[in-house]
């Protein structure tokens, strides 16, 4: 037992590392989608989102779930795990020279694919990357069984941090040659930070080689290790696989069916760039808050499930639960009030304001699927929400291609597209945890009071700024503080109701 409680400690320590780089690169890719929408503009960033949707793909095919599963297979067996990682790395190199050299050769096929020729320069830029990110990733996945956690997020930091700046350097240094030359040297960060990061982690593991160590004792065959390392990765990458699919079919459906309602191939890239490149980032950023909730949630309630201590395990699901709902209403008011000073003033496009104030309810829905999937996960229901993220995207392929051909409804079609598909998963979780059947009636109360209250706190924010204007304030000192205004009541509520959970 006391060994335990030794554990515990590191373990969660661990598990804030992680969440805590995870915050650390949204926020530092949160400033290269800035400060490249403000150089590019809103078709710029439409063609970079196409052309790192093709990219995301083949780097999944490639690398699938090895890292993972060699990951969970090195933490068993640390030197069956080296010979494995060594076999891997080999055949990782010589797909991704393959893929590499043939995406690099029909740059011009692909570019023609997704419907823009102007991508040939940036999806040329992006094949070194294709050898180079497998490679770091099966490193990192073999580093995570030896339980190199800070190692990892430090690496994930550095190439985050090297990818952005290589991308505020190329930017300003090939717009004169226009937007596709600009977007080529933005994609150019991903080989940067990527062979960066690459480096540093190899000097730490040659440094280290000795703390790692291999088995004195015999080995079994590799070919008793393979087959299992091999089903274990396919398993995952069936499952992860399912997002960059989705992202590239959005990238060749969405352009394309909105040039079927009449809009320009300018245009549509325009639109394809609000929407995928500064909507949904600013949709999608709280949720950073609900992913590191979940990354520390997930592994306490799955030790009390299986240790049978249910009453923890529930309490703390209701915790979670309430803080994803809070969050959400707090995040998603702020995102609806202020969508316009997000678009003209942090991103300088005035037309984002509407779709980022369409999207302002995924913080809530998103955070609510993250908690409940990591109870279903805990449960050890791990296909119930895959199957639900699976429905959610055919509902999502269904609106685009439904909606998107019908002119003017553009915009509508993309945000409504996406939230339908988040509504989906998170219904689906919910029936799946029967929290749908019979809700009692104070549980909405007390909901719909906690709406209220978020309603009371934004009319109060603009009775009170409108007040400031008597005082012949600047508009920009008064939308200041009408901010901070806001954000000390949400914090209060936040406190106060996290207190009533304790």
């Amino acid at each position: 037992m006391g060994e335990k409680n030794l554990k515990l400690p590191l373990i969660l320590k661990q598990t804030m590392v992680r969440a805590n780089a995870m915050i650390v690169v949204k926020a530092i890719g949160l400033v290269g989608k800035v400060f490249m929408t403000r150089f590019v503009g809103a078709e710029g960033m439409g063609l970079y989102q196409l052309a790192y949707s093709f990219y995301s793909l083949i780097l999944m095919i490639i690398s699938g779930g090895l890292p993972t599963a060699l990951g969970m297979f090195t933490a068993k067996y640390t030197a069956r795990g080296w010979r494995l990682f060594k076999f891997f790395a080999v055949f990782m190199m010589l797909a991704g020279i393959a893929c590499s050299v043939l995406v690099f050769r029909f740059s011009t096929s692909i570019a023609n694919l997704l419907g823009y020729p102007q991508l040939n320069f940036a999806i040329r830029y992006l094949s070194p990357a294709i050898l180079v990110v497998p490679l770091l990733s099966l490193l990192r996945g073999y580093l995570q069984g030896l339980e190199r956690y800070t190692t990892i997020a430090l690496s994930e930091i550095i190439e985050q941090s090297v990818r952005i700046g290589t991308l505020m350097c190329m930017v300003p240094l090939f717009i004169q040659s226009g937007i596709e030359f600009a977007v080529g040297g933005a994609v150019l960060g991903t080989f940067t930070g990527a062979i960066v990061s690459f480096a540093i982690l190899s000097a730490f593991f040659i440094y280290n080689r000795p703390v790692i160590g291999l088995s004195p004792s015999p080995l079994p065959s590799i070919r008793t290790d393979l087959p299992l390392l091999v089903q274990a990765s396919l398993a995952i990458a069936l499952t992860r696989l399912l997002i960059p699919a989705s992202d590239f079919i959005d990238a060749m459906i969405i352009p394309q069916r909105l040039q079927v309602a009449g809009v320009s191939p300018k245009e549509s890239a325009e639109m394809f760039g609000t929407v995928t490149g500064i909507a949904l980032v600013v949709a999608y950023m709280p949720t950073l808050i609900t992913g590191s909730l979940t990354h520390t949630l997930t592994m306490k309630i799955t030790a009390d499930w299986q240790n049978r201590l249910y009453h923890l395990f529930y309490k703390k699901s209701y915790i979670a639960m309430h803080i994803a709902w809070v969050w959400g209403l707090a995040s998603g008011f702020f995102i609806f009030k202020y969508a316009s000073e997000i678009s003209l003033y942090i991103f300088g496009i005035q037309n984002a304001a509407n779709p980022i104030k369409s999207l302002a309810m995924l913080p809530l829905v998103v955070g609510l699927r993250e908690v409940t999937t990591s109870i279903l996960w805990a449960k050890n229901q791990k296909k119930t929400p895959f199957i639900g993220l699976c429905i959610g995207v055919l509902s999502n392929f269904m609106i685009l291609y439904t909606l998107l051909a019908i002119p003017k409804f553009g915009y509508i079609g993309m945000c409504v597209g996406v939230i339908m598909m988040e509504l989906v998963s998170t219904f689906w979780n919910f029936h799946a945890l029967q929290l749908l059947q019979r809700p009692k009636s104070r549980t909405i109360i007390f909901l719909l009071i906690d709406v209220l209250i978020f309603e009371a706190i934004l009319i109060m924010c603009t009775l009170c700024s409108k007040a400031l204007t008597l005082l012949n304030w600047s508009e920009s000192i008064i939308m200041v503080v009408e901010i901070i205004h806001f954000c000390c009541w949400c914090t209060l509520f936040l406190k106060v109701k996290l207190k009533a959970l304790a």
